[in-house]
């Protein structure tokens, strides 16, 4: 009954981020002496995107069985779907959080090397670089760059804060491997993302 209710709630204040006043709004954008540009996106497209990948996750963990605790059925699909929410609203408001404390913001560079015409390959490599380099660095309000520390801190944190409810609690080695693997996956899968609209764009 704790866990139905814990997943009601998560939905209601995922609704209210999804809430139509703040669809319309946009991330902050600047520009650097080096005519870096800050990764925005409207927020529409964000949080659709987020609620994609939600429901894509609980779908593939269900059918992965993952983690053990939580049965195959049901009530295991909506505790995976309540996980993966759960931590999907933490993290964005953590990032927010420290965005708007820190006032440092995600950097992509220029990325010419991603430019179309040239061989797939270089383009891929030079698409990498720069969603590792949105990914991993940051700006600051004189333009100097810095580890993107309000948004791998989010992740981190809204890591550790999903083991609170995750069956892995139980166990401190599985709580560790919980921790690496969620921050590997959700890291990678940004640097991936971020480095195909870098090549979608040029």
């Amino acid at each position: 009954m704790r866990a139905r209710w814990g997943v009601v709630a998560l939905v209601f204040l995922a609704a209210a981020c999804l809430s139509p006043a703040a669809a319309q709004g946009q991330d902050t954008v600047a520009v650097d002496a080096r005519k870096a540009e800050i990764a925005a996106e409207p927020l529409a497209v964000r949080y659709r995107a987020l609620a994609l990948g939600m429901v894509s996750s609980a779908t593939w963990t269900q059918a992965m069985g993952v983690p053990e605790g939580w049965d195959r059925t049901w009530q295991g699909y909506a505790n995976r779907l309540g996980d993966q929410l759960g931590f999907g609203v933490s993290e964005e408001v953590l990032r927010l959080g420290l965005e708007h404390a820190t006032h440092w913001r995600s950097v992509t560079p220029a990325c010419e090397g991603a430019r179309s015409g040239r061989p797939f390959v270089a383009r891929f490599g030079a698409a990498t670089r720069c969603g590792l380099s949105s990914t991993f660095v940051a700006q600051n309000r004189a333009g100097e760059r810095r580890p993107n520390v309000p948004l791998l801190g989010a992740v981190v944190a809204a890591s550790a804060l999903s083991l609170t409810w995750r069956p892995e609690r139980k166990s401190a080695h599985k709580g560790q491997l919980f921790m690496v693997t969620r921050v590997g996956i959700v890291t990678g899968a940004m640097v991936f993302n971020r480095g195909l609209k870098v090549m979608r764009k040029r």
